[in-house]
């Protein structure tokens, strides 16, 4: 395939050589990055490869979308949900076509990209209603704030997949955040994709956080479809992401979740294992991937899933999951084997 695809490159300079850089620098865990959406059409037999890999995902296979959160069926969580969970969060990416993704961008396109955000962002109304705050020029009582609040995001690492394949250029010009007024939701703009759109809460209430992390998404569609664009958007690739991990939803459903019993029982690499292996979940400390829960024995519980499940399933999946969790933490509470009672319900399929 790189003998096939290496002489030819896109409308934004972008080759295919710095699209696998990811991969050969082999820091992030990803070896494949996505600039625009004519790079992934004149690559499409390489990309598709990588994400029927990754995803299970075939060439030819349609990718299903449903963001009607009324679907979500939240019967099964415990009354008592908000002893177990700290908070819930939905968050998905969003990218405008005709422009190059954050990788490709050209430093015109870029600040095109933010102005169309920023100006749909600042039309927003009710709950949703804030403001955007861009990176540049940004006043340091704010950038404190946002620190605060945990919603300012730096500029990546060298471990970071942009970081090799050029998603970093011109920081930190053009990018920016946005966050509403009771600061439940939450907008990045021009970091990995175009738009990474984040809701949240305290507490368990999924279909809250999803409902409003739906109409966030359609209102600020609504002001990009009247000035005559789209989302990207592909039958078998479903939303585009700079990143192949990312495609599909790209949606992350998670709750942070107390399991201090269970961890104490198994470890948190088994209980890992088990949400990876049986629930088709995945988990791991509240600071990201590699990291160890904190002291109260709370881990970050989300879908592993991006592509192939509509956005309303995987946020089912991770409501089952949770349930499945907390009854087990339950039952660890009262003394019982957990170890044993994690088989039993491994053997349940």
């Amino acid at each position: 395939m790189y003998q096939k695809f290496s002489t030819e490159g896109g409308p934004r300079r972008y080759t295919y050589d710095m699209a696998m850089q990811c991969g050969i620098d082999g820091r992030s865990g990803t070896g494949a990055a996505i600039p625009d959406e004519e790079s992934y059409y004149l690559w499409q037999e390489w990309y598709d490869h990588l994400i029927d890999k990754l995803h299970n995902h075939p060439p030819g296979k349609k990718h299903i979308t449903d963001i009607d959160y009324t679907k979500v069926d939240v019967s099964k969580l415990p009354e008592d949900l908000d002893k177990y969970c700290k908070s819930t969060r939905i968050r998905a990416a969003r990218n405008i076509s005709g422009y190059g993704l954050p990788l490709g961008t050209s430093r015109a396109e870029r600040r095109e990209v933010e102005a169309i955000c920023s100006e749909a962002l600042a039309g927003l109304t009710g709950d949703l209603a804030g403001k955007y705050y861009p990176l540049v020029g940004m006043d340091k009582a704010v950038e404190d704030q946002l620190q605060a609040d945990h919603f300012l995001f730096q500029k990546p690492d060298p471990n970071a997949m942009i970081f090799s394949c050029g998603g970093v250029r011109d920081w930190p010009e053009g990018r920016g955040i946005f966050h509403n007024d009771n600061k439940t939701f939450l907008v990045w703009v021009n970091e990995e994709d175009q738009m990474r759109v984040i809701s949240m809460q305290p507490g368990g209430n999924v279909p809250e956080v999803f409902a409003r992390w739906a109409k966030g998404v359609q209102e600020v569609e609504k002001v990009i479809v009247a000035k005559g664009k789209k989302y990207m958007y592909d039958e078998h690739l479903g939303q585009f992401s700079s990143c192949v991990s990312n495609v599909g939803t790209g949606l992350r459903a998670s709750m942070h979740i107390k399991l201090p019993k269970i961890i104490g029982a198994v470890g948190q690499d088994a209980l890992e294992a088990f949400c990876w292996d049986k629930l088709d979940m995945q988990c791991r400390g509240t600071g990201g991937e590699h990291t160890a829960a904190d002291a109260e024995g709370t881990v970050d519980i989300s879908n592993k899933r991006r592509i192939g499940n509509s956005e309303v399933e995987l946020v089912q999946v991770m409501t089952d999951g949770v349930c499945i969790l907390i009854n087990l933490e339950k039952k660890a509470e009262a003394g019982e084997d957990v170890k044993a009672a994690m088989e039993a319900q491994a053997a349940l399929g």
